[in-house]
């Protein structure tokens, strides 16, 4: 088999992968989360690092008002952290019937919430305050089921209740026909009532079956079957460096991982973030080295491939113009880690002396910042920090202000830088050698198009939307092209959005521009328009250097045909 064989193999798989509906929608319902995730982790850290009785203020204000104030975040982690499942089992359910063109995927949505609370425990045992024996007592839900503990079972619910009531709602034979004469609102809303009924019968028939046969709740099996092998997995190292290297692997290969790994590798990780977060609350030691910002903070500064060292080494020894140059504009989303622009326009795509050290070197950051930690040489990371929080920021933040792993964040930067040079060298010497760096300059200095630009006045209003995997990289690009739109007087409106928001968005849209590492998605995601609008992939060049200009003359032509 041909290597060009194998990877459009590759690439078929992936493709199927990451426009599987399921995956997709568990991967858009986490991105919601997030800034839910991030105010717990910032609120864990304001109540047991600043709040702390014992803590930094204890000096200026009284214990007990310190500990009166942290009654604030409390309240925040009860409407955050502790319903992450609620949240889940909702968003999930609503993505799915959204992306399979149900009418009104808020009802699935609710389904889903009520088989969730269906498959809890009638009674809990308890030890009331005060005493050392516990007591049964119902009519109340643990936070331990609807913070991350049920994360998976919120999937699984989420999953099998959405299609469950789905299937029902399309099944002739399960409809139940109340005449032509009825109008269509009623007949609607009461063969919704039939499939939501059936729906919660069927879980709560499970449920009760399962305890009556095992003496043991759904959540149990669950927790016992999936979550702990998983979680087990994931924070254990070998498991952790083979999903994290597939992960680099495929980037390298311009296959965006975030709906092909990360649906693997994110949920368990957030549950052992989220244990992590109890445990420090309760001022234990967090049960985890290997947590979801893990990950971010020692493997992805500047992005996945720790591309930030890789800038810096081009900033300190590049004998390139055009490498500094690009340098120079990629720096600052670099900053934040978004780095699609280096590995398209640097590129590091199919580039095989810069894909060693992308692929390699944060293997090396996660095993020496794994036994730093183990060894209690760094702090645990202890609270949810985004993965666009600039790298020793996210350090300091992520260990609840350990200064320790911010050098850490530095050393591993230190070793990346020396890692790429060798890397780097040779690349830039085999590009002289070739006699290729003054055409690297050259393109680097006149991609400024000598195409002749259409009279903006022949032009009508026209929307154009950039679409990549979280609309960050994408959203700076919008941001030129609108600039340039907006000086040549192109009655243009241009944004960015995430994959998740497509079907919200596209009907607005004349054209769609996806970043370049969606490129491989192209076709799935002109099925999933219905080919309403044309989808055509933003050329890397024009993207790794942000050129708004050559984008918008782009996509003249792109509405032209």
């Amino acid at each position: 088999m041909s290597n060009a064989t194998l990877l459009q193999k590759v690439t078929d798989i992936s493709q199927k992968m990451a426009s599987e509906i399921h995956l997709r929608s568990l991967r858009d319902s986490f991105i919601i989360t997030v800034p839910f995730l991030v105010l717990a982790g910032l609120f864990i850290m304001v109540n047991f690092v600043f709040l702390d009785p014992k803590g930094m203020l204890s000096s200026w204000v009284a214990s007990e008002t310190l500990i009166s104030l942290r009654g604030v975040g409390d309240r925040i982690l009860n409407g955050t952290m502790n319903i992450l499942s609620l949240m889940l089992v909702v968003l999930i359910a609503f993505s799915i019937a959204s992306k399979r063109k149900f009418a009104t995927p808020i009802i699935p949505a609710m389904v889903s919430l009520a088989a969730f609370l269906v498959l809890m425990p009638n009674s809990l045992s308890l030890v009331p305050a005060g005493s050392t024996q516990a007591v049964a007592v119902s009519g109340v839900i643990s936070f331990g089921l609807t913070n991350a503990g049920g994360v998976f079972m919120a999937i699984l619910t989420a999953v099998i209740a959405t299609d469950l009531f789905l299937w029902i709602s399309h099944n002739q034979r399960l409809q139940i026909r109340l005449g032509d004469e009825v109008p269509p609102m009623v007949a609607q809303s009461f063969q919704s009532m039939f499939s939501i009924m059936l729906t919660v019968l069927a879980f709560s028939v499970v449920a009760a079956l399962v305890y009556g046969l095992f003496q043991l709740e759904i959540h149990d099996i669950i927790q016992r079957a999936i979550q702990a092998p998983l979680v087990h997995l994931t924070t254990n190292l070998p498991g952790f460096l083979t999903l994290t290297t597939l992960t680099n692997l495929l980037f390298s290969l311009g296959i965006h991982p975030s709906g092909i790994i990360n649906p693997i590798l994110e949920p368990p990780l957030l549950v052992a973030m989220q244990e992590n977060m109890a445990a420090f609350a309760k001022g234990e030691l967090p049960p985890h080295i290997i947590v979801l910002p893990f990950r971010d903070l020692y493997g992805h500064m500047g992005g996945t491939g720790t591309t930030l060292a890789l800038l810096i080494a081009l900033f300190l020894r590049s004998k390139m113009s055009s490498h500094k140059k690009f340098a120079r504009t990629v720096l600052a989303p670099g900053i934040f880690n978004i780095n699609e622009p280096v590995i398209f326009g640097f590129p590091v795509l199919y580039n095989p002396l810069i894909m060693i050290p992308f692929i390699v070197y944060p293997q090396i950051n996660f095993i020496i910042a794994y036994f730093a930690t183990s060894w209690g040489m760094v702090s645990r990371i202890v609270t949810y920090v985004p993965w666009s929080v600039p790298p020793l920021l996210s350090g300091w933040l992520g260990s609840g202000g350990d200064w320790r792993n911010v050098i850490l964040q530095i050393v591993l930067l230190a070793l990346g830088v020396m890692i790429y040079l060798p890397f780097l060298a040779a690349y830039e010497k085999s590009l002289i050698a070739g006699k290729n760096q003054k055409l690297v300059n050259e393109i680097a200095e006149n991609a400024k198009t000598d195409t002749v630009a259409p009279d903006p006045k022949t032009q009508r209003e026209k929307t154009i939307i950039l679409m990549c995997n979280e609309g960050m990289s994408t959203s700076i690009m919008a941001k030129k092209m609108s600039q340039f739109a907006q000086s040549a007087g192109y009655p243009f409106t241009i944004y960015a959005i995430n994959v998740g928001r497509l079907q919200e968005e596209y009907e607005k849209a004349d054209l769609i521009l996806l970043g370049p590492q969606l490129g491989y998605m192209r076709q799935s995601l002109c099925e999933e328009i219905n080919n309403r609008c044309p989808v055509q992939i933003l050329e890397a060049g024009y993207f790794s250097r942000l050129d708004g200009k050559a984008a918008v003359l782009a996509a003249l032509s792109f509405l032209a045909s």
